[in-house]
């Protein structure tokens, strides 16, 4: 009788644990979550306008962050037929070459003038006008040491015209072999915004190409880095040639 009501007891505190498990809160979801926001990437050009006085200009994709005096103004970029129009609704800046001017936004264009005769600075921000990187190949073969190496940063905005060359350099491997790094120097004032940019390589033996890019590496606006890694690709050789 005893052994009856010890094994009843058992069963129902068993019961009563699996009910109070069944009951308890799943654990939390303590996996990391990948909310981790990139940071923008500004490039900031200075001008000296009439007067001496100074505008700085950040820009970041079509977005630009222009200061005046005590005053900044977050603008995005408007259509525009004569160079680069930056609006917040209120204000505008139009940057025209190496120079620009900051007055009223007006739907007839004639706003009120609030600094203009900007021009700019010739000592951009560190870290701004170079685009680095390496050169390499897949390929497990080494190059004589008179081969060379030509690097070039290029505008490829217009499909129907020819790039164009901002910078170049031309390295003579030596003693060394791949990857082989690399320093293109520009001057700010020539990149445009709304253009892209490219760099591309070809590394040449007596003077014939050897092994190119095959593909365009974008750098520079539209959120693309200043830093890339150039894969090349072997030039295929002329079936007409032993």
């Amino acid at each position: 009788m005893n052994s009856n009501r010890a094994a009843i007891m058992i069963l129902a505190l068993a019961c009563l644990t699996a009910t109070a498990r069944s009951q308890e809160a799943p654990p939390p979801n303590t996996a990391p979550k990948d909310n981790v926001r990139r940071a923008i990437h500004w490039k900031h050009f200075s001008y000296t306008c009439d007067g001496g006085a100074k505008v700085s200009v950040a820009l970041s994709g079509n977005v630009a962050k222009v200061l005046y005096q005590d005053h900044q103004y977050l603008m995005k970029q408007t259509v525009s037929a004569d160079g680069n129009r930056y609006s917040d609704g209120k204000v505008v800046w139009w940057g025209k070459g190496l120079g620009g001017f900051l007055q009223e936004d007006a739907p007839d264009g004639n706003g009120k003038m609030i600094v203009q005769g900007c021009n700019l600075d010739k000592t951009p921000d560190a870290g701004a006008g170079t685009v680095t990187g390496t050169v390499t190949y897949l390929q497990r073969m080494a190059l004589p040491p008179d081969a060379v190496i030509e690097v070039k940063l290029q505008d490829v905005s217009l499909a129907d015209a020819p790039a164009k060359t901002i910078a170049d350099q031309k390295i003579t491997l030596g003693n060394r072999q791949v990857p082989v790094p690399f320093e293109l120097k520009f001057d700010p004032a020539k990149i445009d915004p709304k253009h892209s940019y490219s760099v591309r390589a070809t590394i040449l033996t007596e003077g014939k190409p050897r092994f190119i890019t095959d593909k365009a590496y974008r750098v520079i606006t539209q959120g693309n880095p200043s830093h890339v890694e150039l894969i090349l690709k072997q030039v295929a050789a002329d079936p007409n040639k032993p």
